[in-house]
């Protein structure tokens, strides 16, 4: 055979080891040792480390709980969902069994969540966390809409569109519109 190794970039738990969960049909799964897993079928050394993750954030139990979440294995679910749920080509437990990060997941709640923040992530930047209105700043920004429109949309003025801009672009260290709707496409906003 004479195959040429093209470099590519497989989704991780395909073929390295790593672990990436995902929602599917509105069931937790994860991609693991090239084979896509529902909850039910999570070996124990996932569980493991989830469940360790878990009790190292207490505001995330609390919100759990405030939730009225109290099934054990509910819990991991929704803890998996709210922090892990977006496949998004980054693993969420390293090859060395390390929970990377939590990445920042849109999962149509964001915004009218009470416990968003506490159970899930923010978009956090090389100079602060972004709130709320500035993702939603931002990522009608990503859908290419004017100054206008956004403000029209989101029923804020030219100012306060600005205001939010700016801070943006100082929490993330980038020059105005263009480097705005490159950070839109990054986080999957648009």
């Amino acid at each position: 055979m004479n195959f040429i190794d093209h470099k590519q970039v497989l989704p991780p738990g395909l073929m390295d080891g790593s672990i990436e969960f995902f929602i599917y049909e509105h069931e937790v799964k994860c991609l693991y040792n090239g084979r896509v897993l529902s909850f039910n079928e999570f070996p124990e050394e996932i569980l493991q480390i989830i469940d360790s993750d878990m009790a190292a954030n207490p505001k995330a139990m609390k919100a759990l709980f405030d939730w009225d979440i109290t099934d054990p294995d509910e819990q991991m679910r929704q803890y998996i969902a709210c922090r892990f749920g977006g496949f998004d080509n980054s693993p969420d437990i390293n090859a060395e069994g390390i929970i990377q990060p939590a990445e920042y997941v849109d999962c149509g709640r964001r915004g009218n969540c009470a416990y968003e923040g506490k159970l899930c992530s923010s978009i956090i930047l090389k100079n602060g966390i972004l709130t709320k209105r500035e993702i939603d700043v931002l990522r009608e920004i990503g859908r290419g809409f004017l100054d206008k429109e956004i403000c029209d949309k989101l029923n804020i003025s030219q100012d306060t569109l600005r205001s939010h801009k700016d801070s943006i672009c100082c929490k993330a260290d980038v020059q105005r519109k263009a480097g705005l709707s490159q950070l839109a496409y990054k986080y999957k906003l648009i």
